[in-house]
């Protein structure tokens, strides 16, 4: 799935295409950033390093390859990857915004192709497992908590997090 998507301001047109091996240093890139930058506001800066902690270039082609994981990318006019999102069956398993682009409709975008392809896919829910600092967001796009726990990271430590679903009227 691709296209051209103008953001609310119409200021920067994005492209959304499916992610490759090939992108995986990029997507690596823009997640480290969303983290580490993002994820401060709501989280202590041990627990922002110990999520970004062992975040790999091959974890992603891994996702693609052998886990089935689907990657969705937001590319900007200079071809760079500014978000993406990754799903697999009836989860958005991650959703991540380069800091340099706050506000700018990526996320929404992005997050709306997931959910078609998963609707497309034959699901009637999608479900996301956020953190304190995507919470607002998914709240805003009509997604409810189900649950409230903590979510042990990468390097260990223990973070709150809301498991959150959201209906969506498939096809007729």
């Amino acid at each position: 799935m691709s296209g051209t998507s103008p953001d609310p301001s119409g200021s920067r047109p994005i492209t959304i295409r499916a992610g490759t091996p090939a992108d995986a240093d990029a997507i690596l890139a823009v997640h480290r950033r969303s983290i580490l930058q993002l994820g401060r506001a709501v989280y202590s800066d041990a627990e922002v390093e110990s999520w970004a902690h062992g975040l790999t270039a091959d974890r992603y082609v891994r996702a693609m390859g052998e886990e089935g994981t689907t990657f969705l990318l937001a590319i900007d006019a200079a071809a760079r990857v500014i978000g993406f999102c990754s799903l697999k069956d009836d989860v958005v398993r991650g959703l991540y915004v380069d800091p340099s682009c706050p506000r700018s409709g990526i996320g929404r975008t992005l997050l709306q192709r997931a959910e078609a392809e998963i609707v497309a896919a034959g699901h009637k829910t999608v479900r996301v497992q956020a953190s304190l600092a995507g919470r607002p967001f998914y709240e805003a796009q009509g997604y409810e908590i189900f649950e409230e726990h903590d979510w042990k990271s990468r390097g260990g430590l223990e973070i709150a997090v809301a498991e959150m679903i959201k209906t969506i009227a498939g096809p007729s």
